[in-house]
């Protein structure tokens, strides 16, 4: 099922609205100003949601941010908050498949060493996005973040 129309305030109505990949393109990218850099948003996130799925078996995705809102001004980045259905799955997880599950996430105040530096984010995809992951019983706080306490929709893919 196609997301549905924009509102007259330019957002998507209020709720999570399912959508896979091609109903984000259309409503999201064909459907709003500022094609071009919506389409390099949307490649980052088709990389993204790939990527995911290869190290997460199965979950939900909520997309966010600037992405999902029609305003005249220019889209810089999008938001993704990441379900998995399995948590276990993910506390089992170690060396490279955990190393690959952390580089998809947005990481805050972050150390590295060989050359010492202190970064304030890192992000995935070159920066144009923000991923996070949805610990289990934090799913209303990240749907009030969202849906901008319920005055918007957003879309959620299922992989």
């Amino acid at each position: 099922m196609p997301l549905p129309h924009w509102t007259m305030e330019g957002v998507l109505p209020p709720g999570r609205l399912h959508a896979d990949l091609a109903d984000i393109y259309e409503r999201l990218v064909f459907d709003a100003p500022h094609q071009n850099e919506r389409e390099i948003l949307f490649s980052a996130l088709n990389s993204y949601l790939g990527a995911v799925a290869r190290i997460i078996p199965a979950g939900r995705a909520w997309v966010g941010g600037a992405f999902i809102v029609r305003t005249e001004r220019v889209p810089v980045g999008l938001d993704v908050v990441l379900m998995p259905d399995d948590w276990g799955s993910l506390k089992r997880m170690t060396g490279p498949v955990r190393d690959s599950l952390y580089g998809l996430l947005t990481l805050r105040g972050v150390i590295i060493g060989q050359p010492a530096m202190y970064l304030d984010q890192v992000q995935p995809v070159g920066g144009l996005l923000d991923g996070f992951l949805c610990f289990p019983g934090d799913e209303e706080t990240w749907f009030n973040t969202w849906s901008v306490s319920g005055t918007r929709g957003f879309p959620e893919v299922v992989w």
